[in-house]
């Protein structure tokens, strides 16, 4: 009979190694690691669609359509200082574990790069991979807080240079981490921060509340740092005729803004000094800014043997930087000293049901149904009245009638009673167009402009605008006179603004490189589409160098102090 053998132990069954055992990352890990890819995700596609705004954007305006829309830059803000929190959280929370050496990048974690095993050496590769990141996340950070606190402006293009580069290489390095952890440890190692396990509590919750003290110091910089302007009482207000010579102006304290993004400045920077008194009853301010040229040019009319064209460039997208005047902008909030920020929505239509900027590069409104205040200096059609063009950013307006008018959000002018100025053209048309007026004789023309010179880069000395006691109907004989060539102005004059369009007083003068422009306002709003200054109002400027829309700009503004 046969022997049946007692059966022997059974065989265990095989345990995954020590590094599968390992290839669980801990939830603290894990939430961070997702919350910084969301962060950097916003962060990128905010980023881009600023970058798609700009006048020489290539392939970024082609991918514009996919971008998010609306209130992009405070998205960006927020999303990379969040970034920057959540690096930092990363960084305690990995001391408060006592995991550094996880991350260490010491001569051990060198010579393993050399290794001729191939865990140790990627594991070294990822290692070295992860400090790029923390170098890179460090560049775009720090040049995106000089750019929004406006430090360095004398090689803003340095950092703005900079900063694309670091965002552009983040998301190279993305690619790459995921290829590195791959090499590393395959499908087991890209999926383990799918599974994390529970561990090191109390060392997230240590990063959680640095993080939070973080963001809380940021926020508290931002408000502490404020540039404020001084608008003391003068004992004799200024007069408002161009010169700045006035005993007010000089004692005044003067504060200097450095605006950025501007077309047809150098390197699309301006400096812009502002001075202020009031007098008890009115405010004075002296805004000051260099402009090498005179710029008058305003969508002249040139006549053709087909008729009159307005020469324009992109007029017709409202974008035009060629034939356009020289302007200046103020901005006044008492809500918010971000409305830089929330009153500027980009996109080709950030309102849903409603129709977008006939050049698709967004709108100006409030979303909170407030009133931000905006004068609109336009050198042509309103230095000739006196005035600044009285206009506010509101809610969002209804759409227009005429499917073909411009639609400009909430941006609009406040409401007149009379006054103001005229485009002479019945229907502006890229081709040819039908003047209402012509002047009463080629003399008054010539008398008016002197000589003429249509080239962009050179200053203007003559008077590009056109009062309507000078002109007479269009008629085919009043057109008779003058010959194929001529140019005139496109602006005919009135009278100045009545009403509340016309409570802001204002002179300017150029002279050797430099406008000066005086302005008066009642301290008191008088309207409900104005804005009090006071102490704590918040005040913006902007320039623009014979520019339609595309001026220059600052996100942090200065605090007025009423004294």
């Amino acid at each position: 009979m046969k022997k049946v053998e007692a059966p022997g132990p059974a065989t265990p069954p095989a345990r995954p190694n020590a590094w599968q055992h390992r290839l669980r990352s801990d939830f603290a890990t894990a939430i961070l690691h997702w919350v910084i890819v969301a962060l950097f995700l916003v962060s990128l596609a905010t980023g881009l669609r600023i970058a798609s705004d700009a006048l020489d954007a290539s392939w970024t305006s082609a991918i514009a359509a996919i971008l998010p829309q609306g209130d992009v830059y405070v998205l960006h803000i927020w999303s990379a200082w969040a970034l920057m929190a959540a690096c930092g959280a990363y960084v305690l929370f990995l001391i408060a574990a006592r995991l550094v050496p996880r991350v260490a990048l010491d001569a051990s974690r060198i010579r393993a790069l050399g290794s001729h095993d191939r865990r140790t050496r990627w594991q070294s590769i990822n290692v070295l991979i992860y400090w790029l990141a923390f170098a890179l996340v460090a560049i775009a950070t720090g040049t995106g807080s000089l750019m929004y606190f406006n430090l360095l402006t004398d090689t803003q293009a340095l950092v703005t240079t900079l900063h694309r580069i670091a965002a552009w290489t983040l998301l190279a390095y993305v690619l790459l981490h995921v290829l590195a952890q791959w090499a590393m440890a395959g499908w087991r190692g890209l999926l383990k921060i799918l599974t994390p396990r529970l561990a090191y509590a109390a060392a997230a919750l240590v990063a959680l509340g640095g993080a939070g003290a973080l963001a809380a110091g940021v926020f508290a910089l931002d408000r502490m740092t404020l540039e404020s302007l001084v608008i003391a009482e003068a004992a004799e207000p200024p007069r408002l005729d161009g010169e700045v010579a006035d005993a007010a102006w000089q004692e005044a304290v003067p504060v200097t803004v450095e605006t950025h993004k501007g077309a047809n400045l150098p390197d699309g920077t301006i400096p812009v000094r502002v001075r202020g008194v009031h007098d008890g009853e009115s405010a004075y301010l002296l805004f000051e800014w260099p402009d090498a040229t005179r710029s008058q040019k305003h969508l002249p009319l040139e006549k053709t043997a087909a008729g009159w064209r307005v020469l324009q460039t992109a007029f017709d997208k409202a974008d035009e930087n060629t034939f356009y005047e020289d302007k200046f902008a103020v901005m006044l909030s008492r809500e918010s000293r971000l409305a830089a920020l929330r009153t500027s929505h980009l996109g080709a239509r950030p309102l849903d049901g409603l129709p977008g900027a006939k050049g698709e590069r967004g709108l100006h409104y409030t979303t909170d149904g407030s009133i931000v205040d905006v004068w609109h200096w336009k050198s042509v059609r309103v230095g000739p009245l006196g005035q600044i063009d009285d206009n506010y950013f509101g809610p969002p307006r209804r759409a227009p009638d005429n499917p073909g008018a411009r639609y400009t959000g909430g941006y609009t002018q406040d409401p007149k009673t009379g006054g103001g100025f005229t485009m002479n053209w019945e229907a502006f048309d890229t081709g040819i167009v039908q003047p209402r007026w012509l002047p009463r004789s080629p003399e008054v023309l010539a008398e008016r402009l002197g000589a003429v010179s249509l080239d962009p880069e050179t200053g203007d000395e003559g008077l590009w605008w056109l009062p309507r006691s000078l002109m007479v109907p269009a008629t085919p004989e009043a057109d008779a006179q003058f010959p194929v060539g001529t140019v005139m102005p496109s602006v005919i004059v009135e009278e100045p603004f009545q009403g509340d369009r016309g409570d802001v007083a204002a002179v300017a003068r150029w002279q050797d490189g430099w406008w000066r422009m005086e302005v008066r306002r009642k301290l008191a709003a008088t309207s409900d589409y104005d804005v009090t200054i006071g102490k704590d109002t918040y005040l913006w400027v902007s320039v623009f160098d014979h520019t339609q829309t595309r001026h220059s700009f600052h996100l942090r503004p200065l605090r007025i102090d009423l004294r």
